[in-house]
Formats: structure tokens, C-alpha cells, sequence
């Protein structure tokens, strides 16, 4: 779980977290409070961010599901479905990745729905990925032209995870792929909106 979360958070939100833009990619992007707990309960991750792009393409980024590995190269594939409730996308991620020494291949299967023009929120759909339990959500705000993010998540796996893979190993990892996936997300955004101005 943790690798697997710690890479798509980069994404992941996360992710992601974890580009295809290039690591190198030019931007303004920050990265500010990265959290990571470990308890009975499972995982519990969180950050905040500023991009330098418009909130309504940085929106439009992240609810393009289908290419979120865009953002994250260890996304493997990504496919999307209506949710069999009728409310928002069933969104399956498979991806490789490693914390430390410890790598693994992750299936994760989440609901996801919108609730506002700002605001995205998935649930982990048991049973079919390798995850019991969880949640996301991504909150943005406008600040001038620029915009904040606010991610929070939690995950439960279902596969072992070595005790030594803690939340210091974590954090560490989340937040040298945030950044990268940060300043991609910056750029498909600001892409987007020149596209738009024309």
C-alpha cells in the first residue's frame, strides 16, 4: 500500500500521489505540509500546494482521469468506467512502484464523483483492487491566478507491507514525487489554458 499510495498521490493525488512532462519542467509550483500517519486504521496522507495556473484548468487536469499518468510515470494504466451506481466514474490505476527496497505492482479501484466545480472526492471499492478500504479528496480554491490545493486520503491495504516502510520513508519518498508531478500538473494546466485563449 504505501508504495503504491506514496506513488500515485504524486501523482496522487496521490496521487497520486508521482512525469511525463519531464522532472525538469519549468513552474512556480510549491509543495507545503506533507503529512503521513500510520495507525490502527491504516495510512493517513495529506498536503497542500500552490500552482501558478488558473483553478478552472487545474480542475480540468485532475478530472481527466483516463490520463492521469500524465502526471505520474508509474501509473502502468489507467482505465475509466461510469460508476454501476449512476453517480460519477469507476476509475481502476495500475502502477509499479518503490519506497526504499520495497516494490510492488498495486491494483486500485475507486468510485469517484464531483461534487462541486472544486472539489473531488473517491472511495476504494473492496474486493477489487488491492486495497480493504479508503478515501480521497482533493479541495482547490482560487488565489489570483493561481491555485491552492488541499489533498487528504486514507488507505488500508490488503498485502504486507515491511515494518521498516514507515511514515518517515513515506513522506520522504511522497514528497520528492509531488513536487515532480506538482510542476507537470502546472504544465498541462497552463497548456490547457492557452489552448482555451486562443
Amino acid at each position: 500500500m504505501t508504495g503504491a499510495l506514496t506513488r500515485r498521490l504524486a501523482t496522487a493525488c496521490a496521487a497520486a500521489f508521482l512525469a511525463s512532462l519531464g522532472a525538469g519542467a519549468a513552474g512556480a509550483a510549491r509543495l507545503y505540509d506533507v503529512e503521513v500517519l500510520k495507525g490502527d486504521t491504516g495510512l493517513r496522507l495529506a498536503f497542500d500546494a500552490v500552482v501558478d495556473a488558473p483553478e478552472r484548468q487545474v480542475y480540468a487536469v485532475l478530472s481527466d482521469y483516463a490520463r492521469f499518468g500524465r502526471m505520474n510515470p508509474a501509473i502502468m494504466s489507467m482505465s475509466v468506467a461510469p460508476s454501476p451506481d449512476g453517480h460519477g466514474a469507476r476509475v481502476r490505476s495500475v502502477l509499479k512502484s518503490c519506497v526504499w527496497f520495497f516494490c510492488k505492482t498495486v491494483v486500485t479501484v475507486e468510485d469517484v464523483t464531483e461534487p462541486d466545480a472544486r472539489t473531488i472526492a473517491t472511495r476504494i471499492v473492496p474486493g477489487l483492487g488491492d486495497f480493504e478500504s479508503g478515501s480521497s479528496l482533493w479541495r482547490l480554491t482560487a488565489d489570483g491566478a493561481r491555485t491552492r490545493l488541499h489533498y487528504e486520503a486514507t488507505r488500508v491495504a490488503s498485502f504486507w507491507i515491511p515494518p521498516l516502510i514507515g511514515p518517515w520513508a513515506i513522506k520522504r519518498s511522497l514528497r520528492e514525487q509531488l513536487e515532480i508531478s506538482l510542476h507537470a500538473l502546472e504544465q498541462l494546466a497552463v497548456q490547457k489554458s492557452s489552448t482555451q485563449g486562443r
